[in-house]
């Protein structure tokens, strides 16, 4: 006999006179696995709804074989079970009400070796397809969906630490997180596809602080001169990121061509006859 599965007798001997084919056996079966580990049949039916009134039983209702359709509770919840014929098989399933969720066990008709007898007689294998039935039809929605799902959550612990500060500078920080859902941002990465498409450099040796060396663009943003900003380049003020590369419209502005000694405008030729000395 199946390990834990006790009463078999008992409960062949209160249906026997309704027993006429194989999967009346694999039912009965699949009834005592479920009372053994717990259950306890209400009645028969698919409603989805109970009062507490229901009366208990470990016995099978009369009329269980018209429809294979068997209510259970087990710890105040609501199971469904609805079993169906399909050629040599029985597909059983065990729906949850309350969260609707649902066990299925398929079985096989031709592992019934008798229809009466004791339990090794008439299914030999039962301690395999015991542990079946647990296994895919009981386990599947005795545990509950809500439990599962809140343990799978991924806690993001906050952040300790900046993971751009200035390694050896105390309060050397590059950015901050503004909020643990965005992102963080450092301005020094703007234009980093345009330098670095490959991500990676592989002339930097040691972790990047400022922007890296190279690019593709024709203009350096100037630095350090309070006279030079985006106004004089010929671009509205405030479109331009910190530290971004771009092909300028015109020369900046306040930064006056270097003009040599003596000539008033290196660009102009000298008027006619100027150094004809006769003249």
């Amino acid at each position: 006999m199946a390990s834990g599965l006790f009463g078999w007798d008992l409960l062949l001997a209160s249906v026997a006179k309704d027993i006429k084919s194989n999967q009346d056996v694999l039912v009965c079966l699949t009834h005592l696995v479920l009372v053994s580990n717990g259950f306890k049949c209400i009645g028969l039916g698919e409603s989805k709804n109970i009062d507490g009134s229901e009366s208990k039983s470990e016995s099978l209702p009369k009329g269980w074989t018209d429809d294979y359709a068997i209510r259970y509770v087990y710890q105040g919840k609501l199971y469904n079970l609805k079993a169906t014929n399909l050629d040599d098989g029985l597909v059983i399933n065990l729906i949850r009400v309350d969260e609707r969720t649902v066990g299925t066990v398929q079985l096989n008709t031709r592992q019934v070796a008798a229809r009466s007898g004791s339990l090794d007689a008439m299914i030999p294998d039962n301690q395999n397809i015991a542990d079946q039935i647990k296994k895919e039809l009981i386990n599947k929605v005795v545990i509950s969906k809500k439990i599962t799902d809140s343990s799978t959550q991924t806690v993001i612990p906050p952040a300790t630490s900046d993971p751009l500060r200035e390694p050896g500078r105390p309060g050397g920080s590059l950015g901050t997180y503004p909020s643990p859902r965005q992102p963080m941002i450092n301005p020094y990465d703007y234009g980093r596809s345009d330098l670095d498409p490959f991500g990676v450099d592989p002339l930097r040796i040691g972790p990047r602080i400022g922007p890296g060396p190279g690019g593709g663009m024709l203009f350096q943003p100037p630095t350090g001169s309070p006279s030079v900003g985006p106004g004089n380049l010929g671009i509205p003020p405030g479109s331009l990121p910190p530290g971004a590369r771009f092909d300028p419209f015109r020369p900046p502005d306040g930064l006056p061509a270097p003009r040599g000694p003596r000539r008033p405008d290196n660009d102009e030729f000298p008027p006619p006859g100027y150094d004809d000395m006769f003249m």
